[in-house]
């Protein structure tokens, strides 16, 4: 049997996830949106995580899955647009090649995730208690939880591109390639969706092994163009521990009450089918 703290499985990803109807034609261009966050505001979501990957000492094969429930508390909205919420981990349970991980009682209990957002959309700092500062799987996630925002409007299939830090690797940079795709209902909900993509090493002189490749469907709700919906895949994620051939799947939702209380049938099918 295996034990691992919920915080260090619960850091490996937090993501983002699609899965709706048939993408709707949009009839005039989407302007630039801005997040509208709001001081005490809270929402709540559920992320499911699948990982499959090969033992380090190619001894075996390694499958986890994690399924989590977490809180978002608007802490601060600067007069800029810049938010900062703070995410903490109500429920969470995993499973370690087919058997349920036992938590480590001695573990102290997680404590809250502080996330930096700003009005274009890209996370500046995310500070976790829980984890390493050094951990790199825990680093790159302020990478793969920004959203960016175009800088001009946008009809279904255009294109922008957005520069941002390598959380890996200093004085290095990232490029977002994101396509608008149209809206759709989603929990009841308008919602614009969004594919993103981005390739970026995760160490210096980087082969293909070392090369994330990153995957990302997201749906945004046209009121306040917070998060509803997202589906995202990593080749060659990170992990705290040694490991490789690692591809991460995550699918993440909004609790939306009366359309989701219970649970994301989706994000169930993922964690419960077998890769094959």
């Amino acid at each position: 049997m295996h034990r691992y703290t919920p915080a260090i499985l619960a850091a490996l990803f937090v993501g983002v996830a699609p899965l709706a109807g048939r993408a709707q034609d949009t009839p005039a261009p989407v302007a630039p949106w801005e997040f509208a966050f709001k001081k005490g505001e809270t929402q709540r979501y559920r992320t499911y995580i699948k990982i499959s990957a090969r033992l380090a000492d190619d001894s075996g094969n390694l499958a986890i899955t994690t399924r989590s429930s977490s809180r978002h508390e608007i802490k601060e909205v600067s007069e800029d647009g810049t938010a900062v919420y703070e995410q903490l981990d109500e429920k969470f349970d995993a499973t370690f090649n087919g058997k349920p991980v036992v938590p480590d009682p001695g573990a102290p209990k997680p404590k809250p995730i502080t996330v930096t957002f700003a009005k274009n959309g890209l996370i500046t700092k995310r500070v976790n208690p829980n984890s390493d500062p050094f951990d790199p799987a825990d680093k790159v996630i302020r990478a793969l939880q920004s959203m960016p925002v175009p800088t001009a409007p946008l009809k279904v299939g255009d294109t922008w591109k957005t520069e941002l830090p390598n959380p890996l690797l200093k004085n290095k940079l990232i490029t977002a390639n994101s396509t608008f795709k149209g809206t759709e209902k989603v929990l009841g909900l308008d919602a614009l969706k969004i594919e993103q993509k981005m390739d970026f090493p995760s160490a210096f002189g980087a082969d293909e092994s070392e090369t994330v490749h990153y995957l990302a469907t997201y749906f945004l709700d046209t009121k306040d163009h917070q998060l509803l919906r997202a589906t995202y895949t990593v080749k060659n994620a990170l992990l705290p521990f040694p490991a490789k051939n690692i591809q991460a799947q995550v699918y993440v939702s909004r609790i939306v009450p009366g359309q989701n209380d219970q649970s994301d049938p989706e994000g169930e099918k993922l964690i419960n089918v077998s890769s094959g």
